[in-house]
């Protein structure tokens, strides 16, 4: 009986220990956009569980215009993306699926990398999770260990998704 119960409890470590659940000690965020857009982006909700504030967005493509910061979360499996795009008047919503392993090994992987403006050699272990949005409703997500273009930058994407146009809500709800 012993024997079994031990074997249970083995298994059931083994079990937690392959989670998918990966946690991160702190990470940058960033949100961007296609260039020459003008999105008002209200809502990026990753794993229904923590946020991040966005807002005027219209450039950056890969290189994570608007940075928030955040750490003790779990690195996301999925993102939700709400956005206004002012020009074409289309208000978008979309959840893009995160290979949230690919994004773990990826941070446990990073280089440093040479800041171009300054010359300065950068090993800090903090990664920059990129959330981007173009006008036809793509959603993509990146991993990176710099924010733009750096030396030595690394990016890789760990995320897709489409986003559907959905009707304005009331106007006393905006």
């Amino acid at each position: 009986m012993a024997e079994r119960i031990i074997i249970s409890i083995g298994i059931l470590l083994l079990i937690m220990g392959c989670s998918s659940r990966y946690q991160v000690k702190e990470m940058s965020v960033g949100i961007a956009a296609e260039d020459k857009s003008d999105l008002m982006v209200g809502t990026v909700l990753f794993d229904d569980a923590w946020s991040v504030p966005a807002g005027s967005i219209g450039c950056c493509w890969k290189n994570a215009g608007a940075l928030s910061f955040v750490d003790g979360v779990n690195f996301p499996s999925k993102v939700v993306v709400a956005w206004y795009d002012m020009e074409t008047d289309l208000f978008r919503v979309g959840e893009a699926t995160i290979d949230n392993k690919a994004g773990y090994e990826f941070i446990k992987e990073m280089k440093p990398f040479i800041d171009r403006r300054t010359g300065q050699y950068k090993d800090r272990k903090l990664p920059y999770l990129i959330v981007g949005m173009k006008r036809d409703g793509l959603i993509k997500v990146w991993i990176s260990n710099a924010p733009g273009n750096y030396l030595g930058r690394q990016i890789l994407e760990i995320g897709s998704g489409m986003a559907q146009i959905k009707e304005l809500p009331p106007e006393e709800q905006r």
